[in-house]
């Protein structure tokens, strides 16, 4: 038994060996689908480890203000209040917000200048020395045509002219790409905004995030307090979200995939009903036959699993993902300059090939039986 298993196997693979041209062409579809799962899903599991990451560097407690149930900017004053509670290490205002530099949206990030001094962040060029200086996205600067040195003007409720001290390396965290760093104050001259911040991100000791938390809520109940794991999840939620409407996109490729193999199949349906009818005008069963043609399928579903999972690697992982990043990731161009965080695990890959295996095994195992069953004599005929 497991001799003549053996002998059909070698069998099919000299029959794929044979016919590869024909095989390639009727798995086309189904490799391009493959590739296109097995990236998307590389990428999104990389953009959700990466933002995790951020979320556990980030601080432990985010503080805003409650507009008729929604999140709104806190009242400036309120940052000393906040900074004097038990157990706070550190509270650092931010304000946010969304500025056109030429033909691109940019992200203004406006924090205290104070809390970069010292820290080792990945750039070309050096630290802001001062409010007239700002740091800019690799990804901002590349459209845009920005250099350390340069100088570049914000618009909002007033102009202010800033100079480049330095540009954000590609290797930097991906919320940063397009991002414009500014001090405090500038940020809230450009918005118009010197009462307000957007919000207020507090570090505690260990071990006192909830205590802090309900504290806040006992001082003043219009603040909105969301902790570290929240934002977590609300990050990983809406990119599942996302990843979940690539999935349904490609399960539409895989119907497409279903379809082509059979049709490719069925034109080649002549020379192959000729071959299955002398074999069994030789002696072999309707078992045997399709036990070969499914051996047959499952080295075609192998190589297209196979070479899908190296060309989305080179893909998302060399070429840096072009004409799918945007998707994940929207404010990138179509063919981003920064490196795409990817992660590449076992399971997905092993999904792909039980899709090949099931595209492969729908296109060509029903006309095989009824082939099969049929006298050879007939089909001969």
């Amino acid at each position: 038994m497991v001799a003549r298993a053996w002998n059909l196997l070698l069998a099919a693979a000299e029959n794929v060996a044979r016919n590869g041209a024909g095989y390639a062409v009727a798995a086309a579809a189904l490799f391009l689908g493959l590739t296109l799962l097995l990236s998307g899903v590389a990428i999104s599991e990389g953009v959700k480890a990466e933002a995790h990451a951020s979320v556990l560097a980030g601080a432990n407690l985010y503080c805003t203000w409650d507009v008729f149930g929604r999140d709104a900017a806190m009242p400036a004053e309120k940052v000393e209040m906040l900074s004097k509670i038990e157990g706070v290490v550190e509270a650092v205002p931010r304000i946010v917000g969304r500025i056109k530099v030429g033909e691109v949206f940019a992200l203004v990030v406006g924090v205290p200048f104070t809390r970069l001094a010292g820290k080792a962040l990945p750039l070309r060029g050096a630290l802001p020395a001062s409010g007239a200086e700002v740091l800019v996205g690799c990804e901002l600067a590349r459209e845009v045509g920005l250099a350390r040195g340069m100088r570049v003007g914000l618009e909002s409720d007033s102009i202010r002219l800033f100079t480049i001290s330095g540009v954000l390396d590609g290797t930097a965290s991906l919320w940063s790409a397009k991002a414009i760093v500014v001090d405090l104050e500038e940020a809230a001259i450009v918005f118009g905004e010197s009462d307000h911040v957007s919000d207020v991100c507090l570090t505690t000791r260990a071990g006192y995030e909830a205590r802090v938390a309900e504290a806040i809520q006992r001082r003043e109940p219009r603040i909105r307090v969301q902790t570290q794991g929240l934002v977590d999840a609300y990050v990983q939620r809406g990119l599942t979200l996302r990843e979940g409407v690539f999935t349904v996109l490609f399960a539409l490729m895989l119907a497409l995939a279903i379809a082509a193999f059979a049709v490719v199949s069925w034109l080649g349906r002549t020379p192959r009903r000729r071959e299955i009818a002398v074999l069994k005008s030789e002696g072999w069963t309707t078992v045997d036959v399709l036990v070969l043609v499914a051996f047959e399928n499952l080295l075609v579903s192998l190589l297209a699993a196979g070479a899908a999972l190296l060309a989305a690697q080179l893909w998302v992982g060399v070429l840096r993902a072009p004409l799918i990043a945007p998707f994940f990731l929207p404010d990138l161009t179509l063919f981003p300059g920064i490196r795409i965080p990817t992660q590449f695990t076992p399971l997905p890959a092993l999904l792909a090939f039980l899709f090949s295996v099931t595209v492969t095994m729908s296109g060509s195992l029903l006309a095989t039986w009824r082939t099969a069953s049929t006298r050879p004599g007939e089909v001969l005929r």
